[in-house]
């Protein structure tokens, strides 16, 4: 064979792997996969926005939405191992804390002080707070609206022995009121839109108490997830703070697609609207709000054995990631974010 047949045969083998190496360099990465527990409600809307508008795949994720009837199980199904990430309301995570000292907190998504409301059977009676005594009143154990409900009686003047609390699992609540087991429900939509769909308008009260009570959503993972997936969390909170720039210059489009994505009227998000921020955020407030829920638990026997003292929540938050995300989305004190 003629050696010059030989070395262009040669010389071509090598430009065609090179043209693969090449290829190969060139190709984007694959996305990688987050599996996030979800609750649906009008707080977590920027992860329903974010997969609606297309960010997570422009940030290189491939984000995988495990939908819960409320934020506490998400979270209880991250603690039992299922999902790398959960967003959950900040009393079960402050509950969590006590027993599961490597959960961290990465980010707040979303915040409201109206979110939550009481629902009760004006057939019975129920027209005023007051007369909610000698009624019972169901919620979700353990949970924001627990929380929301013994604060809105002590706001109220009602003692907790005045009234029967009822726990229920969110999914029972709504089926409880329309059938008449209690009498009232401390709960958020989309349960409480369930709720109220099930009778008619002159058959319902419903109290809402603006400014008592800020509820969060936040973002919550294991303590070595950022180092186990490095840049996922960072990519995964800019996707989703371009989501929250969305909704703010879009607020009529985001509303109808929160709509959709919860599954309530449009009508019932807009009258909440101004109550609301959606928003990639890790601050003081949040702080305060776990230190006086942990005093709550402890007075209100939610873990055992009954600790004595709170955890160190400043230790419990990670602003690092949220910190290289989005610089500005972090307003801590006495804490390195780096």
């Amino acid at each position: 064979m003629p050696l010059s047949f030989c070395f262009s045969r040669a010389v071509r083998a090598l430009l065609i792997a090179f043209t693969i190496v090449l290829s190969a360099c060139s190709r984007p990465p694959a996305p990688e996969t987050v599996v996030l527990n979800t609750p649906h409600s009008q707080l977590t809307s920027l992860v329903w926005l974010t997969r609606e508008l297309g960010l997570f795949s422009r940030h290189r994720l491939d984000v995988q939405l495990q939908a819960y009837p409320s934020g506490k199980r998400a979270l209880q199904a991250l603690l039992d191992g299922h999902g790398q990430l959960a967003l959950t309301a900040e009393t079960p995570f402050v509950i969590a804390a006590f027993t599961h000292p490597r959960l961290r907190l990465f980010a707040t998504l979303g915040q409201s002080d109206n979110e939550i409301r009481i629902l009760a059977r004006a057939d019975r009676g129920i027209h005023v707070p007051a007369d909610l005594r000698d009624h019972v009143i169901a919620t979700q154990r353990g949970s924001a609206v627990h929380f929301f409900l013994s604060s809105f009686l002590l706001y109220h003047g009602i003692p907790e022995q005045a009234v029967r609390i009822r726990f229920l699992k969110a999914e029972a609540l709504a089926p409880a009121f329309i059938q008449g087991s209690v009498d009232a429900i401390s709960m958020r939509d989309p349960i409480l839109h369930a709720a109220a769909s099930g009778l008619e308008p002159g058959q319902i009260t419903e109290f809402a108490e603006p400014g008592l009570y800020t509820k969060t959503y936040n973002l919550v993972g294991p303590a070595d997830y950022p180092a186990q997936n490095p840049g996922v969390l960072e990519r995964l909170l800019q996707a989703l703070d371009a989501a929250a720039r969305y909704a703010e210059a879009h607020p009529r489009d985001t509303i109808e697609r929160i709509a959709r994505a919860i599954d309530v009227p449009a009508s019932r998000i807009t009258r909440e609207w101004d109550d609301m921020r959606l928003a990639v955020s890790l601050n003081q407030g949040l702080l305060t709000t776990l230190q006086e829920e942990a005093r709550w638990v402890i007075e209100n026997r939610l873990v055992e054995p009954i600790p004595d003292q709170v955890p160190d929540f400043l230790a419990r938050l990670d602003p690092g990631p949220l910190s290289r995300a989005v610089p500005d989305a972090v307003g801590l004190i006495g804490i390195d974010s780096q």
